[in-house]
């Protein structure tokens, strides 16, 4: 396969200046070749554009209205002509061997995507540590109840097989934080994924990250959520731990609320917390000794 399978790279960009010649270095130093990098411009008015035509032929640079992230990936693969689509946000960057070695695993293992250990980096490039899959029993349970798994955003790691991807409906446009989220659990059930414990892709973390935004958070993984436990090809072993799940998701916004300073929010999304699962209300008690602080995540 990785001798003859081809790649398009889709890179969505809003006011990039700053990071974007990078992200594009790394697509275009990859020791399997990409076919094309395409680079989708969500409307910025920044220097954008002039980053990307510096690149000459080698990038396909494409401009439109702003409508968000998820709908600038699902453009760019619309447009793409590969087998495959390898999806990077703008202020990441790939390892030469990423793709190489990502299509190689799915040689070994037929799935429709492939995900990668990550890098995380700070905005000069120091190395702060690495985000790694990680699942104490299945994945999707382990992703609707937060028990014992971590994932990877599939946004900069992740290696589609096109047509599975558009036949999915691609990320989802109501979604901006967990957009990669949703779309790797409809990936799971349809069929799972392969992944390289290998960190082949820099993330970096900066002020202008989007997952700073609680509210956001909120918003996305609620909507997310409803989505999940519509579908019927959840299995029934998650689906019988709904209120588990939710009670944990409020628990883990809590927590997210906390650590941003907004008190009342933390302490509306604790209520929903123990309304849906009461024994958090136990589990905060045992852990501060029976403090009356704020919640905790």
């Amino acid at each position: 396969m990785t001798s003859t399978a081809t790649v398009s790279a889709v890179i969505p960009v809003y006011n990039g200046e700053r990071y974007l010649a990078d992200a594009i270095r790394s697509v275009l130093s990859q020791s399997l070749a990409v076919i094309e990098c395409l680079v989708i411009d969500d409307g910025s008015d920044d220097r954008t554009p002039e980053v990307a035509h510096q690149f000459g032929p080698e990038v396909t640079y494409v401009r439109r209205d702003r409508g968000g992230v998820s709908a600038a990936r699902n453009d760019g693969a619309r447009r793409s002509q590969g087998e495959f689509v390898g999806f990077l946000d703008h202020d990441d960057q790939w390892l030469p061997e990423k793709l190489e070695r990502q299509l190689h695993e799915l040689q070994q293992r037929p799935a429709a995507m492939a995900l990668c250990a990550m890098a995380v980096i700070g905005q000069a490039g120091q190395e702060l540590g690495t985000i790694r899959l990680q699942a104490q029993s299945d994945l999707v349970t382990g992703m609707l109840t937060f028990d014992g798994t971590r994932t990877v955003s599939c946004s900069s790691t992740g290696v589609v097989r096109r047509a599975e991807f558009l036949a999915a409906g691609g990320f989802d446009p109501a979604l901006s934080m967990s957009a990669d989220w949703d779309l790797l659990l409809r990936m799971l059930l349809n069929g799972g994924i392969a992944y390289v414990d290998e960190p082949l892709v820099l993330y970096r973390l900066h002020d202008a990250n989007m997952s700073r935004n609680v509210k956001v958070m909120e918003h996305d993984m609620r909507y997310a959520f409803a989505k999940a436990f519509a579908d019927p090809r959840l299995p029934d072993s998650a689906r019988r731990r709904k209120r588990h799940a939710y009670g944990r998701l409020y628990r883990m916004l809590a927590g997210s609320y906390r650590d941003a300073g907004h008190r009342a929010d933390a302490a509306r999304a604790l209520i929903a917390a123990v309304r849906h699962e009461p024994s958090v209300a136990l589990e905060l008690v045992r852990r501060r000794g029976g403090s009356s602080a704020g919640p905790s995540s």
